[in-house]
């Protein structure tokens, strides 16, 4: 899928909106902050979390694969 907006300028910052989809997608609303990391040269990988969320949430998923069995065992 490509999807394409426009540039425009907003005080000092050049802006854009994003298309509905891209949004939708991103599950992010007016006013919510999304991260930028340029994966290479000109290309950047947009996200709605930021790194340091984005390894805990790995983090998190480790552990809880890891102990699959006693957090289950926990639940009964």
């Amino acid at each position: 899928m490509v999807l394409k907006s426009k540039t425009r300028m907003q005080g000092g910052s050049v802006i854009t909106s994003l298309p509905a989809e891209v949004a939708r997608r991103l599950a992010v609303g007016a006013g919510q902050e999304l991260y930028w990391q340029e994966t290479s040269p000109g290309v950047y990988t947009v996200t709605a979390i930021d790194a340091d969320q984005a390894r805990a949430l790995e983090a998190h998923e480790r552990v809880i694969e890891k102990y699959k069995d006693v957090f289950a065992a926990l639940a009964k």
